[in-house]
């Protein structure tokens, strides 16, 4: 007879009701089936011939370990129920037969079906039986060989306490539905979602006011203030640099080569593509760099000859009319006046940095998640429009599609 066998939680089931004297049982979790088949060994044999340890904790249920409604269960069939923090590793002893056993994290993987040659336990020799029971919890109300006064798994018994506590918690945060999770975990190595912007060069939206130290002269002469009005507009007629105009065409081309739109979702890019993106996202960052540093000396030039076109008329227009702080703080003559208002036209114009600081691309990057993959929609989308070669390299088809019943 092999060593190697699979233990799914029908054979669990199906072992447990073949006992004739004694169970035992030691897991990270439990399933409802198993459960319902210890309650009633409890009953066929006593529930004194038969023992449970687990980790009951919420991270079990949610790694998908066992359900924790099978803890209620056992508990409300009178069965002897201990709990070992940590617990990974499964035995089951049933009379003289047991078997070592790992159960599945159904959060990462399916559980493994009996049949087949996905084996998950291993049996236990006769030998092996007797020293694992005595680190196991002892039935009959015996005490457990090499007289250890406590078992070394499974010495903390479960009150009702813990068992509230890990209710009130998945509550709160209950476990994902295992399938949809598993294939999230598939396509989150596939795909990601990626938001690409540029935000540009946008002068006329930054309109250039005089302060309020200033108007009040202006307003006085309206020829003055019509050629004022004139010259605070001159950021209006500066023209987008032709390589800014380049730069938003490679953005374009780059987007249509990497991004997949998949509808409302947004556009998805296949993870092993994002080093090329990136790389070719530098290019065109270091080409916008190089932009902005010309557009900058520009702009400083134009700024500079606007106060210089307009500082002698509005010095002159101080000296007949002196503003509260100009009378306090400056000399009566034209170039104390002319330093006052290269002085306040400084504090209301833009610097050309500040003109240019905004011009940047924007790019974020964020994972499929749980909840996108509800939407069969996005699904159906992604299978049509990634390409079959890639489908299958990535064994996409093969771990998703056919569990989700959508192909391609």
């Amino acid at each position: 007879m092999p060593l190697f066998t699979t233990l799914d939680n029908a054979r669990l089931a199906l072992e447990i009701s073949r006992a004739g004297s004694k169970v035992i049982l030691a897991a990270p979790g439990t399933s409802h089936s198993v459960a319902q088949a210890l309650v009633e060994a409890g009953k066929r044999l006593g529930v004194e011939n038969v023992q449970v340890v687990l980790d009951v904790s919420a991270s079990v249920a949610r790694l998908g370990y066992g359900e924790h409604g099978a803890v209620a269960m056992l508990k409300g069939g009178g069965i002897a129920l201990r709990h070992h923090a940590g617990l990974r590793a499964g035995v089951l002893i049933c009379d003289r037969q047991g078997w070592s056993f790992t159960s599945t994290p159904r959060l990462v993987e399916a559980d493994a079906v009996a049949g087949g040659e996905a084996f998950n336990a291993i049996a236990l020799t006769e030998a092996q039986i007797i020293v694992l029971r005595g680190e196991l919890p002892a039935t009959g109300g015996a005490v457990a060989p090499e007289s250890a006064l406590e078992p070394i798994v499974g010495a903390t018994e479960v009150d009702d306490a813990t068992v509230e506590k890990v209710t009130s918690a998945l509550a709160m945060a209950p476990p994902q539905a295992f399938d949809l999770a598993r294939r999230t975990q598939v396509y989150a190595a596939l795909i990601e979602f990626v938001e690409l912007k540029f935000e540009g060069f946008n002068l006329q939206s930054r309109r250039v006011r005089l302060p309020k130290t200033l108007p009040m002269i202006a307003s006085k002469d309206r020829t003055l203030k019509a050629r004022l009005s004139a010259s605070l507009k001159v950021l209006d007629n500066i023209e987008k640099p032709k390589a800014l105009k380049d730069i938003t065409d490679s953005l374009d081309e780059l987007r249509e080569a990497y991004l997949i739109p998949v509808g409302p979702a947004g556009r998805v890019m296949l993870k092993s593509k994002r080093d090329e993106f990136e790389a070719e996202l530098q290019r065109i960052e270091k080409a916008l760099a190089d932009c902005k540093d010309a557009l900058l000396e520009d702009l400083k030039q134009v700024l500079d000859n606007v106060i210089a076109s307009i500082t002698p008329e509005l010095a002159r227009a101080v000296i007949a009319d002196p503003p509260p702080r100009f009378r306090g703080l400056f000399q009566a003559n034209e170039e104390s006046a002319a330093d006052y208002v290269r002085e306040e036209l400084e504090k209301a114009f833009p610097s050309a940095e500040t003109l240019v600081e905004g011009m940047r691309i924007h790019r974020f990057y964020k994972d499929v998640t749980y909840e996108t993959l509800k939407n069969k929609e996005f699904v159906a989308r992604v299978l049509s429009v990634i390409p079959r070669s890639v489908r299958e390299g990535s064994l996409l088809d093969e771990r998703v599609a056919a569990e989700s019943g959508i192909t391609a």
